[in-house]
């Protein structure tokens, strides 16, 4: 099942994260600037937004949020089967359009030859390969939040 996220574009080279999770609000029904949501996370311009004070800042808003690694792509899809999108990291160097540094996509469905997402320099979603995903997602861990 694809989840219906509303497709937000980060407005700096740093607020990918911030962005992801304004995408991801939005799909609760909830609406945050990226520039609140980057404020409470503490980003840093020019360098970005630390993963680890997200959750430490969407808790400050008021909500809950989980870290989690060492994912499978079943885990993903289970999340998905329970109608949660879910933010991971990527290395940006791994992907056909990306460049040097960590990355933040919002994963909104996952088949068995594909993962979808949501990138916050993208206008259009964007589906790659189980094993191109795979290389941009294992080298940081299996990393996301959900």
């Amino acid at each position: 099942m694809k989840l219906k996220v509303s497709h937000f574009r980060q407005s700096t080279p740093h607020t990918c994260l911030p962005a992801c999770v304004e995408m991801v609000l939005d799909y609760w029904g909830e609406t945050y600037t990226e520039d609140e949501l980057a404020e409470a996370f503490g980003t840093v311009p020019l360098l970005g937004t630390l993963p680890e004070n997200v959750v430490s800042g969407i808790e400050s808003l008021g909500y809950r949020a989980l870290w989690f690694e060492g994912a499978t792509l079943d885990r993903l899809s289970k999340l998905l089967d329970q109608e949660w999108p879910i933010i991971v990291f990527l290395r940006s160097a791994n992907l056909p359009y990306g460049v040097a540094g960590l990355h933040a996509v919002v994963v909104i469905e996952v088949t068995e030859t594909s993962v979808s997402y949501l990138d916050p320099t993208l206008s259009y979603e964007y589906s790659l390969e189980i094993s191109d995903f795979l290389i941009a997602w294992s080298p940081l861990g299996n990393q996301g939040i959900v």
